[in-house]
């Protein structure tokens, strides 16, 4: 029988990165992926910030902007435009989103535009590059969970795991299997994403956009850019039956009857909100579209079920290697899951077009006020509230303020794969329990550390491996106490 640590099932981005950060933390797994491939259809093509930044920590960000880099042939990322056709459509006027803000915190990283069927290729790449078990085309025919291991049968084969990761998307047998319930919302909306090959070179030069809401008496729904060029997805609305030739929907879509249109792939999907009561049973954790699913509006689906599994898998970690009692994996649900429902609230507070981008009209004033910036969610969350903060300013909980080194690192390169303590210029001496960077003017890290932080020239912060803080000086830690603040 074949043993790992950790199981993963699914082999989309959430999967992926579980296995880049399970391997950046020394951990051994298998992931098992159904299909043969990466997803054909674009879907996900926004990464966050706070994502780059994971990828960052873990040597890859330069691979995924490079992949990045080949996504779009014209035009830039961005931008909306609404009408009764593309060929009709006018630009949005987005002056109040840019106002309200996009989240743009400090950060050594940036967003970038990278379709899902770009980005799974280059990581699962780079995780086999790096010596991961990957097995596409393999499927999970069976599992159990005891209460010292987990027993799976993956392509024929037995296999015996320490734990199982549960990636395997909205419709998750493992989840399915285990029965676990969950917060539901119906869907306000269905949908048919067609993904075709189609040239709209000439239609949308000098005007591309991210999203074209369009609307006439022949169909209705939303054209997403994939490379602003040849490749687009046409997301048609339906009431009960998805229309099963789509060809002149797609053509009142475009406003033109005379282009040619190649049907690359089909899907439905609807904008129902659906999260776990549970993320753990056993020995058995979801993650991703597995333990919640919501309409795309914000892009945080993709992006929250890829941070689950960086806040799981240094846990898991820390567990393996006898350097924390599993007790620190109780820790993940009541982390997650508020985040996973703030994450689908203000996704659905974004289901009207024009409530997306931030313009205000009689029927979406209320949801509008409501909305909070990308960051707040996936910078600025504080997991010691279960909220989020206006500025990161080195509170407990929240993610460490980046400032730039004097050597042009972040302070965000301090951290992980163990927990880390930043200390200031006159701090005492934190021994050698872990490790410890003299960080601000006057040390070798010189930097405006102390005055993002509030500290004081002897203050200090415990850093977890996921670049949260988990204790400050000037509340409680110290030489003394610093074994009292690691998991136990």
């Amino acid at each position: 029988m074949t043993r790992t640590s950790v199981l993963i099932v699914g082999g989309g981005l959430v999967g992926l990165s579980a296995a880049l950060f399970l391997q950046y933390h020394g951990v051994d797994f298998v992931l098992v992926e159904r299909r043969s491939g990466a997803s054909v259809l674009p879907r996900s093509r926004g990464v966050h910030t706070r994502t780059v930044e994971f990828y960052r920590q873990i040597g890859i960000e330069d691979r995924v902007q490079e992949v990045a880099a080949t996504a779009l042939k014209a035009g830039a990322f961005g931008g909306a435009r609404h009408g009764r056709s593309l060929i009709e459509s006018e630009a949005l006027d987005l002056t109040s989103l840019h106002k309200k803000g996009m989240g743009g915190d400090p950060s050594p990283s940036g967003f970038c535009f990278c379709p899902q069927v770009l980005l799974e290729p280059v990581l699962a790449e780079i995780a086999r590059e790096r010596g991961g078990d990957l097995r596409f085309d393999t499927e999970l025919t069976a599992f159990s969970a005891g209460p010292d291991t987990v027993t799976a049968t993956i392509g024929g084969e037995e296999l015996e795991a320490d734990y199982l990761i549960a990636a395997d998307g909205a419709g998750s047998p493992v989840r399915t299997e285990l029965g676990i319930a969950g917060w539901t919302l119906p869907p306000t909306h269905k949908y048919l994403n067609v993904f075709v090959h189609a040239d709209l070179t000439e239609l949308v030069e000098g005007r591309t956009f991210s999203q074209c809401d369009v609307a006439n008496d022949r169909m209705s729904g939303i054209i997403l850019a994939k490379n602003n060029t040849d490749e687009w997805s046409f997301h048609l609305a339906y009431d009960d039956t998805p229309p099963e030739h789509p060809l002149p929907q797609l053509q009142a879509a475009i406003g033109r009857d005379d282009i040619a249109i190649d049907v690359l792939a089909t899907s439905t999907w609807d904008t129902r909100v659906h999260v776990t009561d549970e993320y753990r049973r056993g020995r058995v954790f979801l993650a991703g579209d597995a333990a919640h699913q919501h309409a795309p509006w914000g892009g945080y689906g993709a992006n929250t079920g890829i941070a689950d599994v960086h806040n799981l898998t240094w846990k898991l970690a820390m567990v393996l290697n006898g350097r924390a009692a599993a007790s620190l994996l109780d820790t993940y649900q009541p982390e997650r899951r508020p985040r996973a429902v703030l994450a689908a609230q203000q996704a659905r507070l974004r289901t009207g077009f024009f409530a997306r981008y931030g313009i205000e009209t009689e029927d979406n004033a209320a949801d509008i006020a409501q909305q909070v910036d990308i960051g707040a969610i996936m910078t600025r969350y504080d997991y010691s509230s279960d909220g989020y903060v206006d500025e990161l300013t080195g509170q407990v909980g929240t993610r460490l303020p980046h400032v730039e080194l004097s050597d042009g690192r972040s302070s965000l390169d301090l951290c992980g794969p163990s927990f880390a303590v930043l200390a200031g210029p006159d701090a005492p001496d934190y021994g050698k329990l872990v490790p410890v960077h003299r960080i601000g003017k006057g040390t070798e890290l010189g930097s405006d550390w102390l005055d993002r932080t509030g500290l004081a020239a002897d203050g200090a912060v415990l850093v977890r491996p996921d670049q949260h803080i988990a204790a400050r000086s000037d509340d409680g830690l110290s030489p003394a106490t610093l074994r009292t603040y690691l998991p136990q």
